[in-house]
């Protein structure tokens, strides 16, 4: 079968999201609310070596982060692993990683607003009512769906300021918690249980997924080829950091750290008092109002993209005259996460959500070498050393991970692919027919 032909530059969206506006996007995506309990979680697992755990998890994260950053060089189109996938393996197999992909996205919103409500009560016990609960999650999913409609330079000026809001507390509490730290606290005991390490690696993996959102966005990115590479790279350096020095500041102040449901509340409340305690409270209900925001956005694009390329219903690409954004798309989009945040019923898909977005990883680290061999394929702007055998190398990390999911959580990934392509080939059906 002869090779899908690739497509050129789409203009239809306003490229309106720069290079900082970019990599504010891959931080805000990545630093979610997990780093929040993470710490005490690792800790419970395998003791003080959730230190070196975090920094091997997030040097093995890297490895599929560049392979993400030679191939998203090529394109300067909306997409990111959806386009891929497409352009290298055809469009069946295009569609499924960009269903796969949304599910994901819609998946983690409607969690995350949860999440949101649940910090919330902490400052606001009211939240606890399920009517005042069901209002706060629709304002909020409301809000994002307007400010997307808007235009993305507004999307991308509201995800920074979040994500400025978010990261100068975990910066502050680093910075003062790293002069309490006991070295004494840091010792490495005995080597733990291979099954608890096994655990504690998957658990921290997962803290670092969501740089891909960059490259679903590059439709709307100014120089594209160059500014995605550089978000995604700048991205994942600064979250490896700022995840290890606050698993240093948590290990090396809280004495019963394994313990501990609200870890870094719990440091801060150590070292600041009650004052401490609210601040990450305040932080915890802005990281998660920050990440429902940064992966909405996405989501949005996924269908829009898959709706260009001819793989759902047109009326998915349609583009508004005035503020140049995929109103449709963004519209189901926003629908589909608050009936699934309002209804409980999104628990189902966050279950899949860390196993599909594993299987898009392994997909598009499987793509690097095919458009390398392809004479067609647009010039990558960031070029991999070894990029071949780390793409392999990474493809084969994704499988192990995948390797320690439940045969229930794969049926669920099987179950949800299979009813997004009765939707394709009913769409494809209908196009043919045109």
């Amino acid at each position: 079968m002869p090779a899908p032909q690739l497509l050129g530059t789409d203009d239809r969206l306003l490229r309106g999201i720069g290079r900082w506006a970019l990599t504010a996007f891959a931080i805000n995506l990545t630093v979610g609310s997990g780093i929040l309990g993470l710490p005490s979680k690792i800790q419970a697992l395998v003791g003080n070596y959730s230190v070196p755990i975090i920094i091997a998890c997030g040097l093995l994260m890297a490895l599929i982060a560049l392979c993400f950053a030679e191939v998203g060089s090529r394109f300067d189109r909306t997409g990111g692993p959806q386009l891929y996938a497409s352009q290298a393996l055809g469009s069946t197999a295009g569609f499924t990683v960009g269903w796969l992909l949304w599910i994901s996205r819609i998946g983690s919103c409607a969690a995350v607003a949860n999440l949101a409500v649940d910090y919330g009560k902490v400052l606001w016990p009211q939240l606890a009512h399920s009517g005042v609960r069901a209002l706060s999650i629709t304002l909020l999913v409301l809000g994002y769906t307007w400010i997307n409609i808007r235009g993305i330079r507004q999307t991308a000026a509201v995800n920074t300021t979040f994500t400025v809001l978010k990261i100068v507390p975990l910066v502050a509490f680093v910075a003062v918690g790293l002069f309490f730290v006991d070295p004494q606290a840091m010792r490495l005991g005995a080597l733990p249980a291979t099954t608890d390490l096994s655990t504690a690696i998957l658990l921290a993996a997962f803290a670092f997924v969501g740089f891909d959102g960059t490259t679903v966005l590059a439709g709307e990115v100014r120089d594209a080829k160059r500014s995605v590479p550089f978000a995604i790279l700048f991205s994942i350096a600064c979250v490896i950091v700022l995840y290890t020095l606050i698993q240093v500041v948590c290990v090396g102040t809280l004495p019963h750290l394994a313990k501990s449901e609200r870890p870094l509340a719990d440091v801060a409340l150590l070292l600041a008092g009650p004052a401490g305690a609210i601040a990450i409270a305040i932080t915890a209900v802005i990281s998660c109002a920050g990440v429902f925001g940064a992966s909405m956005t996405p989501g949005t694009r996924l269908l829009y993209s898959m709706a260009d390329l001819r793989q759902l219903p047109d009326p998915l690409a349609f583009v508004h005259e005035r503020f140049r954004t995929p109103v449709i798309a963004i519209l189901v989009t926003g629908i589909s996460i608050l009936v699934l945040a309002i209804s409980g019923s999104f628990i189902y898909l966050v279950k899949v959500t860390l196993i599909a977005r594993l299987s898009i990883y392994a997909i598009t680290c499987v793509t690097l070498p095919i458009f390398r061999r392809r004479p067609d394929a647009p010039a990558a702007q960031f070029t991999l050393p070894g990029g071949t055998w780390v793409a392999g190398a990474s493809a084969i990390l994704c499988v192990a991970f995948l390797a320690n999911s439940s045969m229930h959580e794969l049926m669920d990934v099987g179950f949800a692919t299979v009813a997004g392509l009765a939707i394709y080939f009913i769409t494809r059906r209908a196009y043919s027919l045109h």
